[in-house]
């Protein structure tokens, strides 16, 4: 353990990743099959850490000004950031020495989207854990370790995602981007889907935490009977979606049909665990028909039919639209659903993961 004589900080920001082809369910801590996603640039977790001199021994405490998870996400956040073994080996790989601090670590985080709710928060938040830590125990060559990262090194953003993926699975595909595939043999990899501009329209059906957590869904998902088989139901449409996302013929209708039975075909899996669960409400239901509808009757009025809805592990609905049909689509939303809250965002290059001067 080595001491920091003065006050240390790094911040660090990752987004949240919304995944077309999902993964639900681990099997020997890996997950049960591929998946694909869309990291967003402007929504996710903003976390700082700040190594204080004084104290003998490695303290962590959470800053009560930002967000403070709840205990057992306290524990697990611990839990990942003490395990000095992925830590050596991360840093060691590319030439740096661990600098663990002996002292108090203080760290305020923020999301700026509700914590808990489906918008995969977890996935930003320990991306942002492993983009600071990993700094902080850079230690005097901190800065070599940021410049690295920023470098946009795949090998380096390879290794830093396997670290992050042993504090939250899908925090592996947080940090790059915009379209991330996640296999459990062979680790993350961008793929090339730039037929489509996306613009992700975040309908907030619910922001109150939900009852069941994603890591008890993980588990609880495997008593379902349809787990057998799915798998390869997800691969293959994994297969299907990124042919469709790269043709330039296939049109956006395939992908809207494929995406939205991949995330009911995950819900499913919910609906027929033992004990039963469900994150989808009913108001979470209308929104999706209303927009179905939309899609059934459409004539020659705006917005136009080129939409995509998904849903992660919660009640909140993702509708992705062409970036050129904003305007359309925010003013279709606002009328078809008076008083319902959304967030938009796009996507950038490397998904929006990066460090802030302190």
């Amino acid at each position: 353990m080595s001491t920091f004589e003065s006050q240390f900080s790094i911040k660090a920001f990752a987004p949240v990743n919304i995944a077309w082809i999902k993964y639900m369910g681990k099997i020997d801590g890996k997950p049960s099959n591929s998946s694909l996603s869309w990291t967003l640039s402007s929504y996710g977790t903003t976390t700082s850490m700040r190594v204080i001199p004084g104290s003998a021994h490695l303290i962590f405490r959470w800053d009560e000004k930002g967000y403070v998870p709840p205990q057992t996400g306290i524990l697990k956040a611990e839990m990942f950031l003490r395990n000095e073994s992925h830590w050596n080996k991360l840093l060691q790989q590319f030439g740096f020495e661990v600098h663990m601090p002996s002292t108090d670590v203080m760290i305020h985080t923020l999301n700026n989207v509700p914590a808990g709710t489906g918008i995969a928060t977890s996935a930003s938040a320990f991306a942002a854990l492993t983009l600071a830590w990993s700094a902080v125990l850079a230690g005097p060559r901190s800065s070599e370790w940021i410049a690295k990262f920023n470098s946009h090194d795949p090998d380096f953003r390879k290794a830093l995602a396997s670290v992050a993926a042993k504090g939250s699975g899908s925090a592996c595909r947080s940090l790059d981007g915009p379209w991330v595939e996640w296999s459990p043999a062979e680790g993350i990899r961008k793929i090339n889907a730039a037929k489509t501009q996306w613009l992700d329209f975040i309908l907030l059906i619910d922001s109150e935490p939900k009852a069941v957590p994603s890591s008890e869904a993980h588990q609880r998902v495997k008593t379902s009977h349809l787990f057998k088989g799915r798998a390869e139901r997800a691969e293959k449409r994994l297969q299907e979606l990124k042919t469709l996302l790269t043709s330039t013929v296939s049109g956006i209708s395939p992908i809207r049909k494929l995406v939205l039975e991949e995330a009911l075909d995950m819900h499913e899996l919910f609906h027929t665990s033992a004990p039963p669960f469900s994150y989808m409400t009913s108001a979470s239901r209308e929104v999706i028909a209303c927009i179905e509808k939309h899609s059934e009757e459409f004539d020659l009025g705006l917005p136009s039919l080129n939409s995509v809805i998904t849903l992660d592990a919660g009640a909140n609905v993702h509708l992705f639209v062409p970036l050129q049909e904003r305007d359309e689509w925010t003013f279709w939303i606002q009328q078809e659903f008076p008083g319902l809250k959304f967030l938009v965002d796009v996507p950038v290059d490397d998904g929006g993961a990066r460090y802030e001067i302190i």
